[in-house]
Formats: structure tokens, C-alpha cells, sequence
């Protein structure tokens, strides 16, 4: 028997637990736990028990021997984990995963006793098992590394030959943040932990890393668990963008560092090394020029600006400029209100779409080499409309008109586009061989209605 703490067996343990019962996320799914070792030991409360035996809650904890909780033995290897639940959660969750570790370490097994008490056994034996079943609990719903890797992405370290971990840095995350926050705080809230375990946690992190290195502990299983925790804005709850300084939905400043179900999120929507949309937000298309200012498939603009400065590119679905507060071109546009439609009604990850085009053309001079209206194929090299039904070789835009300072409109110059542009991609007006419907709208080819929106909404006398 031996007396001295082993440190490695527990979180060796603790990994495998989260891997068994699939943890994805931060904070720790006790449920999930449950359900996987439900053959091993179910999880009650102290109030459960008192109403089985008819007992006093100061009964129920002399019984058990524990304010806080206990793992009882019921026949080999079946126990019950009992909690307080007059305790708050945060510290009830460590509780619960620190009995837990009793039964996956074998703990009573190895002794031979229905719960680990001081009565029961000498005081170096019972603290080396406290001690073991702790360090299993915070590498449960706090692993040393995902912990490490929070602090990190928040510009945290560890002061040299110090178990202190303080803000060191800026990062793409904390950038512009203007929030304090320190590491006890952030372990607390982003693993749903008491403030007493999350420095405890913080205390024995680096502890614990050296842990991992000495015995080459194995963490790869559970890399991918991502956090549930991040920071929203106080006033309407969005998600932050990391370097973010204000609320793009509101133009808020304060945000607040936490887990919220109810909070919410913009689609992960990116941008391509042109800094347009991709793929664009309504339609999908992810084909279009370096220089596009819109999308050539559904009109849509690929850029969301600021209307102060341009230089500020934003998320389409931002109201605000998430650099300086100010309002976006798409606050309040149609573009705007069709991303938002299209959000809707569209999942995460139904954006990507090839528009297959059978039409057949010259890259060089973007000239149809069969019109696609009547399949001529007898096409002079010079010529600019078909022989046959006069439409235009090229699809050109049918651009509107601007108007000069003095009130005067004049007629825009069209522009010419590839042959299955619906939309011109620098002025975004609809193009010929779309308004000849020789051309689909992007909703009836993804099979979607588009209220009030059918595509091909102009006017037919328009000449091209």
C-alpha cells in the first residue's frame, strides 16, 4: 500500500472519460458521463435519499459523512454518487466529478470499504485518495492543456518560476477588447468550475502540463474539444469577432466574458483573399472576379463596408462596423434583408454552389461561339449580335442611369460579363441573357422560393 499521491493514473483517467462519453464541448456534460457509466454508478441527491429513508438533511450528511457529497458502494462494482444539492452548482459539478474519480480510480474497490471517510482509514491514506480524486475532477471539467490553451488565446502566461498566470500580450482575440479579465476568471466561467477549484486549477496548471510532458501522456483523443464560453455583447448578446470594438449588430462597447445558450451568433461566413464575401452569403456562388463588386449569380453585394470608412470591411449580416460603431452599407438595404432571408432558410454549410452553365464561349473575348437562344453556330469573328435572332453575342449588363450634380441623368455604359452572369458583377443590374430567360434565377436552381424576388423583376422595354 503505498501513501504518496499518484497524479499520472488520474488524469490518464480523465481523458479517457471525456473520449468514452464524447464530450465536444466546454463545460463538461456531466449527463453525458452518466449515460456512458450508467452501468457503473448513478448520480443522486441528498434529497432523493432522504425521501428513501425518511431522514433529516443534517442525517443525510452524518450518514455519508460529507456536507458535500460521497460515492457509496452498492454490491461490486455498482455505486450511487450522492450530492448536496443545497450546495451551488458550480461547486456540486466539481463534486460530483471528484466522487467519480473515486469509482473510475477503484478507490473503493482497492480498500474495501462501502465510502471514503477519515473514520475509515489512517489520515496519509485518506488525503492521498482526496488528493488523486481532485486531480482527476479538474482534469476532467478542466484539462490541463485545453485550460493552458485558453489562457493563451487570451494573451495569458505563466510568470517565469511562478505559479502565476497573468496578461502578457494582446491577440487576435483580445485585441480593441477593453475588458479586464484574468485567468481565474476566465477557467471559471469558460469551464463552469467554483472560483475555489479554478484557482486550484490555475495554481496546478503548470503542475499538471509538466505532468503530461514527464510521462508523455497521451491528450490527442481530446485536442478537438472545443469552448461553449465566449464574449457577447452585454446590450443584445451577439458574439463577438475577435479585434472586434464594438457590437456589430448594435454598435455596443461593453462586452462580458460567459456561457449563454440564448446568445447568438452570425454564420461563419468568410472572406476570400479579395476581400469579398465567400462564398456569397444568399446564393452560394463562390465564382467571381477579383475585382466583383457583386455577385453575378444573385446581385448580392460581396463587400459590407463601413459607411465611414470603406477601409473597414464587415460580416454581411453586420449592422455596425465592428471597428469604429458606425452604421454598414448593408444596414437596412435590400441586400441586407435577402442575406437575412437567406440565412434563414438555409443550414450551415448549404452555401457552397457550382451554377453549371452549358453555354459555349471564347475566354479571351467572352464572345458565345453557339447563341444560346437559337443554337446558330455560323458566327463571324467580327460579328456583335447573331445572324439568326439578333441577340448579342456577349452578355452585357443593362445598366440604369446616373445622375450629375446639376440634376441631369445620363445613360450608364454596360458592362460586359461572362455568358452565365444573371448580374453584372461592377454595376450588379441584371444582364441580357438573363432578362431573355436564358438563364435561370439562382433560387429556382437551388430550389427555393425567394419572396417577392423573382429575379427578373425590370422592365422589358429597357433597350439593350
Amino acid at each position: 500500500m503505498h501513501f504518496f499521491p499518484d497524479y499520472r493514473q488520474p488524469i490518464i483517467e480523465a481523458l479517457i472519460v471525456l473520449e468514452d462519453s464524447g464530450i465536444t464541448r466546454f463545460p463538461v456534460d456531466l449527463h453525458a458521463i452518466q449515460r456512458q457509466y450508467r452501468n457503473l454508478f448513478e448520480i443522486r441527491s441528498y434529497v432523493s435519499l432522504m425521501k428513501e429513508r425518511g431522514l433529516t438533511r443534517e442525517e443525510c450528511i452524518q450518514l455519508l459523512r460529507s456536507e458535500d457529497g460521497a460515492a457509496v458502494m452498492h454490491g461490486y462494482g455498482r455505486y450511487v454518487i450522492y450530492y448536496n444539492d443545497k450546495k451551488s452548482r458550480r461547486r456540486t459539478r466539481f463534486t460530483i466529478a471528484h466522487e467519480i474519480g473515486h469509482v473510475i480510480l477503484g478507490h473503493l474497490l482497492e480498500h474495501e470499504v462501502p465510502i471514503i471517510s477519515r473514520e475509515g482509514m489512517t489520515q496519509r491514506l485518506y488525503h492521498r485518495l482526496e488528493h488523486e480524486a481532485s486531480c482527476f475532477a479538474r482534469n476532467l471539467l478542466c484539462p490541463a492543456y485545453h485550460a493552458e490553451r485558453l489562457l493563451d488565446a487570451h494573451g495569458i502566461s505563466r510568470v517565469a518560476d511562478e505559479d502565476v498566470w497573468e496578461v502578457a500580450r494582446r491577440t487576435a482575440l483580445t485585441e480593441n477588447l477593453g475588458m479586464r479579465f484574468d485567468a481565474q476568471s476566465l477557467i471559471e466561467k469558460a469551464f463552469d468550475i467554483s472560483s475555489a477549484a479554478a484557482k486550484t486549477r490555475v495554481g496546478l496548471l503548470q503542475t499538471d502540463i509538466d505532468m503530461y510532458s514527464a510521462h508523455h501522456l497521451d491528450w490527442e483523443s481530446t485536442k478537438d474539444i472545443g469552448q461553449s464560453a465566449a464574449w457577447y455583447c452585454t446590450r443584445c448578446n451577439l458574439e463577438r469577432f475577435p479585434g472586434a470594438s464594438h457590437c456589430s449588430e448594435c454598435g455596443g462597447k461593453r462586452f462580458a466574458f460567459k456561457v449563454d445558450a440564448k446568445a447568438f451568433s452570425y454564420r461563419k461566413l468568410g472572406v476570400n483573399a479579395h476581400m469579398q464575401f465567400s462564398p456569397c452569403p444568399v446564393c452560394g456562388n463562390e465564382s467571381y472576379s477579383a475585382d466583383a463588386g457583386y455577385c453575378r449569380i444573385c446581385g448580392t453585394l460581396l463587400t459590407n463596408p463601413c459607411t465611414e470608412d470603406p477601409a473597414h470591411l464587415n460580416h454581411p449580416e453586420a449592422k455596425h462596423c465592428y471597428a469604429c460603431g458606425k452604421i454598414t452599407a448593408f444596414n437596412g438595404s435590400d441586400h441586407h434583408l435577402r442575406i437575412k432571408r437567406s440565412l434563414e432558410t438555409q443550414n450551415e454549410g448549404d452555401f457552397s454552389m457550382i451554377y453549371e452553365s452549358e453555354i459555349a464561349y471564347d475566354p479571351k473575348t467572352n464572345k458565345v461561339t453557339v447563341c444560346p437562344r437559337c443554337d446558330n453556330e455560323q458566327i463571324n469573328t467580327d460579328a456583335a449580335y447573331c445572324r439568326i435572332c439578333g441577340l448579342p453575342l456577349v452578355n452585357k449588363c443593362i445598366p440604369g442611369q446616373w445622375k450629375d450634380d446639376f440634376g441631369n441623368f445620363h445613360d450608364s455604359h454596360p458592362h460586359e460579363n461572362l455568358p452565365d452572369s444573371r448580374f453584372c458583377e461592377q454595376c450588379g443590374q441584371p444582364t441580357v441573357y438573363f432578362k431573355h430567360n436564358l438563364l435561370k434565377p439562382y433560387a429556382q436552381v437551388l430550389g427555393i422560393d425567394e419572396p417577392g424576388d423573382d429575379g427578373n423583376d425590370f422592365d422589358p422595354d429597357i433597350p439593350f
